[in-house]
């Protein structure tokens, strides 16, 4: 059975230049409580008694910059929380392993806006930010939600657990009957697809209509206002 093994890294602000706090390395699952999935429980609750952190899926050499990223280990993508229906549905579809975790749009902040997180954990790990973000470009795209966050496409996004309910870390691992993501055989399979997947992103301008499409009469208009 693949059981790839995940790096969270957390930072206590976004910037560049902030430096690592802490790291931890875990198998998505193990016969102890030692996997993934309980770490991440355990430490929103920590942080609910101690104060918040910023966590990224990738592990770094010092600071929040690209060029200190040693390895990226899940793609990550968020959601307003009000999107929640949709991206369940949307999920049903997905063939890859993931994880659902609750999260909030800032920490230290007394009425933060619920939000989503969908981590796919990566079979292989990935050094590369092209890759990353080619990779979660095309999941954005797949799932079709609109109004995830900007800044889901770059290698060091960073989100923060939603820490309101300590007790009860929303962390839900959907794998039943799915695959890990491998990243060289998904990228290859893709090769030449083209996406707009920030066209999907929270504010992103509408894009205009092609002079050239199809009118509404079904008649054919050209851009000169003209009709065939």
């Amino acid at each position: 059975m693949d059981n790839p093994n995940l790096t969270i890294s957390l930072f206590k602000l976004r910037t560049k230049r902030a430096l690592v706090k802490f790291s931890y390395t875990a198998p998505v699952y193990s016969d102890t409580c030692e996997n993934m999935g309980h770490a991440i429980a355990e430490e929103i609750k920590h942080e609910a008694q101690h104060g918040g952190f910023y966590w990224s899926f990738a592990r770094y050499k010092r600071n929040h910059l690209k060029a200190d990223i040693q390895e990226m280990t899940a793609i990550m993508l968020e959601y307003p929380y009000s999107c929640r229906a949709a991206l369940i549905a949307a999920l049903d579809e997905t063939p890859f392993v993931h994880y659902i975790i609750h999260a909030q749009d800032e920490i230290n902040t007394k009425r933060p806006e619920e939000r989503l997180v969908i981590a796919f954990p990566l079979l292989v790990a990935i050094t590369d930010p092209k890759e990353y973000t080619r990779i979660a470009a095309l999941l954005s795209e797949q799932l079709g939600i609109g109004d995830h966050s900007r800044g889901d496409f770059s290698s060091t996004f960073l989100f923060a657990p939603f820490v309101g309910v300590c007790s009860t870390p929303k962390i839900v691992l959907n794998d039943l009957d799915r695959e890990f993501l491998a990243p060289a055989a998904f990228i290859e399979e893709y090769r030449g697809t083209w996406t707009d997947a920030r066209a999907l992103q929270l504010g992103a301008i509408p894009s205009q209509p092609d002079p050239t499409a199809f009118h509404c009469s079904g008649l054919f208009v050209f851009s000169n206002g003209g009709a065939l």
